[in-house]
Formats: C-alpha cells, structure tokens, sequence
C-alpha cells in the first residue's frame, strides 16, 4: 500500500472501526459488530498491505463492501475514493443510502447501496471503468457461477488494472485438524438465505486457476494466518496452510468467462441470461442449452452443434434479427445441401443456407410475435456428418455447424 498515512497494526483498526454504528444501526446489534471486528481486524489489515501504490484520482470498486470497514479504511489510509457494491441481503433489500457515524471521531460517511447478485447479473458500470476492483471475502460464498463474477471484474477493469481477491483457504490448519478429528469442516446453514454460508472454498491453486482462466495475470497469490496465531505467517513450511488465500492479479487481454472441468459441471443446464449477445469460448455460458459440443480455440474459436442446438438471448432493446457467424464443413455443403432453421419461443423463422466451408453471418428476421425479453432459439440443421465416416479420423462426433458468436442487431 503506497504510504499516504502510516497503516495502523490490527488492533488499533479494529479499535477505531468499533465506534461506527453500522450494525447498531442496520443489523443486530452493537454485540454483532465487536464479534466482526475480532474475527476480522486482522484480516484487514493484511489486505490492506496488498493495496497497489495507485494516484488518488483513481477509480476503486468495492464487491461486497457492507459493513464499508475495508472502504472507510481505504480512504483513511490509502486516500482511495471507493465506490461499494453490495451483495449483502440483495435477494431483500432495495438500493438505499447507508449512513455510518464514528461517534468519537465525528466522521460521517454516506454509502450508496446497491445489491446485486455478483455471479448472475451484469455489472451497472460501463466497459474499462476501474483501476481496482476488490473482491474480499465474496468468492466462497457463490454458489453456481464465480467465473460470472470475475468476467465482469475484468470487463469494467482497465486494461492492466488490479484485481485484490481474498477467501479462505480450505487447505488451512483448521480444516486439517477438524478433519484429523472426525469433525466436518463445511459452514452450517445460514439462517441469512442461501448465500449467508460458504458454500464452497478454495484452495491457492484453484484460486489460480480460475483468475487465469479468466484473462488475469497474477502479480502475487499467497496465504496468511489472519484469525489463527500470527506465528504461522513466519514458518516457511506451512506454506498453503495458513487460513486465507490473498492474489494480487492484473487484467490482461480481453475478459473471458473459463469454465474448468475439475470445477464446472453440467454447466449446458444452467441458465442465467443477461445478454444480447455472447462469443464461445468468452461468455457463452448461461446462455446455451443442450445441442453443443466442447470449446474449439482458433481464430475464431467456436462451438460444434448437433443436429440441434439451443440457445438464449435477452432483448431489452427491441431488436429486429438475430446473428450467427456460422460455417458448415460437411461434404455436401458446396452444393448448397446445408440448411439452417431457427426457431425462437417455438416459432420458427425464415431458413439460411451455407454453401462453402468459410465463415458467414447468418440473418434472421424477428416479427413482432417475437416481442419477448427472454429469446429461446432452437438451431436446426438440415444435415450432420460424422467425420470418422467421411475423412477416417477418430472424431465420431455427430456434427451440424460451428457457430462463433451470436447477437441481436
């Protein structure tokens, strides 16, 4: 953290935070925000030493900001100016203002409220918008979707700007222990609804793999003994026991949403559509169904269809034709033998042709039957090949067209 004002040890942050009246005000009590500050202190403070040196007038994101202790600590400290985004309670509560008191200080602070839910909806801030985004204490929390939320990150990140992650470790002593004991080491369920539990935490190389897997460049990721005893963090063995896993990541290239095997499965079930358009391989998950086979990378990269595919789009614009860059390698398609239907809402709509090999744009009007928000479209392709049967390969795979991106004009 650049030296604006000397960072204070854990202690003294917990001591000045304990004079807000947050949770007197909008929780439970007085009782509840002195168990968070004994829990947490710590873990502040060693987020706050992770703080890139960056100039005052830089823009910061805060996910998760509720209590606003980090972003009080930001400013106080860092000179940082931060705008929170919440996802406390956002099933619940409406966007508001939040007014924090420090009574033996006389600081007052106004915070914007505004929930959303981080790994189903699009962010409410424009493409290359923050130099900082910081992510602390959310990712195991998330439930079917955390690569949503680091797409999104990285989207309204700068090129080169700073993601500070932070989330418990579960390879931590603690767990080992419990383990060890016969004991079950995962949260008890949370009376404050489905996100109120840890419903899944990580390990220091799954934290890695997700943030590169989603078009970050990690500076540092290491852990840290935040509610144990401070003597772990000076014993170079225990390396990835300690209780939280901090990485300090940059965003490079153009943002992606990665969907490893050993963390996602099953994922052409689910559903969370909030575009008008997506690329495979970059954001497509969520807005396909069934009919698809894997990821193909190249320029572009795609996806295969089977001989039927869906797909979903939401048109909040009023658009008129839906999109696909499309191309068919089938045998018979130079003599014009490869048709494409699409059916949008079980209505079916005019039929393109492809007649080469190359990639072309497919068009496909909508009427005003079509005026939903939510678009579920059905590809249909009049012929498939297996290329095993055709060109003696091994890929058996029944094959209809591969598809690069899709969106609505």
């Amino acid at each position: 953290m650049s030296n604006r004002q000397s960072l204070p040890n854990a202690g003294a942050i917990g001591q000045y935070l304990r004079a807000f009246n947050f949770f007197e005000k909008y929780v439970q009590g007085k009782w509840e925000g002195n168990l968070y500050l004994e829990t947490h202190s710590r873990r502040f403070y060693e987020t706050l030493r992770l703080i890139p040196d960056l100039k005052p007038e830089v823009r910061v994101l805060e996910l998760g900001a509720v209590p606003y202790y980090l972003t009080i600590l930001l400013r106080k400290y860092a000179g940082l100016d931060v705008d929170p985004l919440s996802f406390f309670e956002f099933e619940t509560s409406e966007r508001t203002t939040h007014r924090l008191e420090n009574a033996e200080t006389q600081e007052l602070y106004d915070f914007d409220y505004a929930p959303l839910n981080v790994e189903r909806d699009v962010f409410p801030s424009a493409d290359d918008t923050y130099d900082l985004v910081l992510c602390c204490e959310l990712l195991e929390h998330l439930l079917i979707n955390p690569s949503h939320m680091l797409y999104e990150i990285h989207r309204v990140l700068k090129p080169g700007g700073y993601l500070l992650l932070t989330t418990p470790n579960v390879l931590r002593w603690g767990n080992v222990s419990s383990l060890l004991k016969g004991r079950n080491i995962n949260d008890c369920y949370h009376g404050n609804g489905i996100y109120g539990r840890h419903n899944r935490e990580y390990s220091p190389r799954e934290v890695a793999q997700l943030l590169e897997g989603n078009g970050f460049s990690i500076d540092l990721i290491e852990t840290r003994s935040v509610y144990g005893p401070e003597l772990l963090n000076k014993i170079p063995l225990l390396g990835n026991r300690r209780d939280n896993i901090f990485a300090l990541a940059r965003s490079v290239d153009g943002p992606r949403a990665a969907f490893p095997h050993n963390l996602y499965s099953l994922m052409d079930e689910f559903r969370n559509v909030v575009r008008p358009s997506f690329r495979m391989g970059f954001n497509e998950v969520g807005q396909i169904g069934r009919g698809w086979h894997d990821f193909e990378p190249g320029d572009p990269g795609f996806r295969w269809t089977a001989k039927e595919a869906e797909f979903f789009l939401k048109n909040t614009e009023g658009s008129q034709q839906i999109r696909l860059r499309a191309r068919s390698d089938h045998p018979k398609a130079p003599a014009g033998l490869v048709t494409i239907a699409l059916e949008v809402n079980g209505r079916e709509l005019t039929t393109e042709r492809l007649k080469d090999h190359s990639w072309h744009d497919l068009t496909f009007a909508l009427s005003p039957e079509d005026a939903e928000i939510i678009l579920h479209c059905r590809i249909k392709v009049s012929q498939t090949w297996v290329p095993r049967l055709e060109t003696k390969t091994g890929d058996s795979r029944e094959l209809g067209i591969g598809v690069s991106e899709i969106w609505l004009e």
